[in-house]
């Protein structure tokens, strides 16, 4: 009894699994010629090959359907994000946990593409960027609020960002090892060269020229 519950249980699983998928697929081909504003979910289920009624078990609409994948590219990055045990504290270490990430991009490219595109308000990249900075040394926990050296993670992760995304629009051409070691040399780098030039900084005294 239990065993034949569990197969039923796997098959309807694999299903849900494979009508996702369907339905994913389908709308990444669309979005290739159109924005997601100009697709109808009849569109979207006719090349799925779905039924408009099963769509509607899963999603309320497109934009609850493109939330879903966003979260779902979340957790996956989130996995990837804490399966690194190595010291990103240097070079070796940063570099790993960043060839980890590019191959994520790498692996998951019609997926990622999808994001860089249709995230128009940058809220997976911000709350990845978030994830990034509770993993890695953040400039914040070591420079007061009167130096501006405490923004020196946030900006080398925006600019690690941008290259990622260029990266990908150029056909990820460079291998992901050797970007992940340049990515490093700028991280661990420009952290140790910022933490010396304002390790000792002190803000300009407020003057009156009334």
């Amino acid at each position: 009894m239990a065993t034949e519950k569990k197969r039923r249980l796997n098959h309807t699983d694999r299903r849900v699994k494979r009508t996702k998928k369907a339905l994913r697929d389908a709308l990444f081909e669309l979005l290739e010629t159109k924005n997601i504003n100009q697709i109808t979910v009849t569109e979207l289920t006719t090349l799925a090959d779905v039924n408009r009624a099963t769509f509607y078990f899963y999603y309320t609409d497109l934009i609850d359907m493109l939330q879903q994948i966003q979260n779902e590219a979340y957790q996956l990055f989130s996995d990837i994000i804490s399966e690194s045990t190595s010291s990103i504290n240097t070079i070796e270490g940063f570099t790993e946990y960043a060839e980890s990430l590019l191959n994520f991009c790498k692996d998951h490219e019609t997926l990622c593409r999808f994001i860089i595109n249709n995230d128009v308000n940058n809220q997976l990249f911000q709350q990845i960027q978030f994830l990034m900075l509770n993993n890695i040394p953040n400039a914040k926990d070591k420079f007061p609020k009167n130096n501006p050296a405490r923004y020196s993670t946030s900006f080398i992760l925006t600019a690690i960002t941008g290259a990622l995304i260029d990266w990908m629009n150029e056909g990820m051409e460079i291998p992901t090892r050797e970007l992940a070691k340049f990515f490093a040399n700028i991280y661990i780098n420009g952290s140790y060269k910022t933490k010396l030039l304002y390790s000792n900084y002190e803000p300009p005294k407020n003057t009156d020229n009334d």
